[in-house]
């Protein structure tokens, strides 16, 4: 059966069809400048409804700079600007307007790194991933619900929704594949996550509200541009180890390749 799936495989990558490209956003990062500006960032007013209560945040980031704190994803709304903020060190991150404690060693530079954070206000446990191990964690209080109608930023720390931005705050870096689920992921799937590798780009999942191809249509501004991650439609290959060839299998290696 392995030698079927790849059979099929080689078939798709070498027939006509190979002419389309990997769906999504397979392979183009979003690059923040090292020279820093108030005008380099990514904007987004997703619809937070579903996430409400329990969510998780995962993606791939590389840092350029650790000079002062700098924020790479924000969420603010009118009520609160911090709702949501990922740093370049555990100390700096905030969920619901409440700093998460965390080591303050920041994370290296020039090279990528997997981040997840997850929570549900069920469970009221919050914890923060990086490259697969847990870092920190932390209890929210009872019946706590992330606000919807905020707006989300990448590259700037918001002071108000969409603006009043900080040069001291800014990010310089890359980032690739981030998505916010609908539910708190397990210990587990965000370890697979990153044992599988950022060029690993599985099927969308239902449980994805916002994902990395909605970042990548956002309103973009200033330096912030595309770039190639360095990976292959090669790289995809491993997902498809060992799985059974269905009709849904074939119709989604011929939509996005």
């Amino acid at each position: 059966m392995k030698f079927l799936v790849c059979t099929v495989l080689v078939l798709v990558l070498v027939t006509p069809s190979n002419s389309r490209t990997l769906g999504g956003g397979f392979n183009k990062v979003l690059q923040f400048p090292r020279e820093l500006s108030l005008e380099n960032y990514v904007l987004l007013t997703p619809d937070f409804t579903e996430v409400q209560e329990e969510l998780s945040i995962c993606g791939w980031v590389k840092i350029y700079r650790t000079d002062g704190n700098r924020y790479w994803f924000s969420y603010a709304t009118a009520g609160a600007d911090n709702q949501i903020i990922f740093g370049i060190s555990a100390a700096t991150q905030y969920f619901l307007d409440d700093a998460m404690p965390g080591p303050a060693e920041k994370h290296a530079t020039f090279i990528w790194h997997h981040t997840c954070f997850s929570w549900s206000s069920a469970s009221q446990l919050e914890e923060l991933y990086l490259n697969g191990e847990k870092i920190a964690e932390e209890l929210t209080p009872d019946n706590s619900k992330v606000p919807t109608g905020g707006t989300v930023a990448l590259g700037q720390e918001q002071d108000s929704p969409g603006g009043s931005f900080d040069i001291n705050q800014a990010f310089g870096g890359e980032i690739y594949r981030l998505e916010i689920y609908k539910r708190k992921l397990s210990a587990g799937e965000i370890s697979d996550m990153y044992q599988a590798g950022m060029c690993d780009y599985p099927a969308s999942s239902e449980d994805v509200v916002v994902d990395w191809e909605d970042f990548l249509h956002a309103e973009r501004s200033g330096e912030v541009k595309e770039v190639s991650a360095g990976c292959s439609r090669w790289d995809v290959l491993k997902s498809f180890v060992g799985q059974e060839i269905t009709s849904s299998l074939i119709a989604f290696l011929e939509r996005n390749f």
